[in-house]
């Protein structure tokens, strides 16, 4: 009974890795499609908007929720589009790519 369970937490394990990998390769797919344009991350991308490497460890998730939502609200000459209606799988699979920009 003990093996099987150590079984079943290691499938679990994998199962959530897994699904995070797939997560973080659609976001993946999502900033380039979407951010790259505009912005730099690791000295690769546009020159329009600012540098986001690094952006999640300094305004957490919540923040760049915010500011993809609503862009005009810090700064209102921002010509940033809103990011309001895509879709929350979408927002997801973003943030989790977003999380790895170091």
């Amino acid at each position: 009974m003990k093996r099987m369970m150590i079984i079943i937490a290691a499938f679990a394990v994998f199962a959530l890795l897994t699904l995070a990998a797939q997560a973080e390769a659609g976001g993946e797919k999502i900033f380039r499609q979407k951010c790259t344009m505009c912005h730099t991350v690791n000295g690769k991308g546009g020159q329009y908007g600012p540098n986001l490497t690094g952006v999640y460890s300094r305004l957490g998730e919540k923040r760049i929720i915010e500011k993809l939502n609503r862009p005009k609200n810090g700064n209102p000459s921002s010509r940033m589009p809103s990011f309001r209606t895509l879709p929350e799988a979408d927002m997801k699979a973003l943030m989790a790519y977003v999380r790895t920009l170091k």
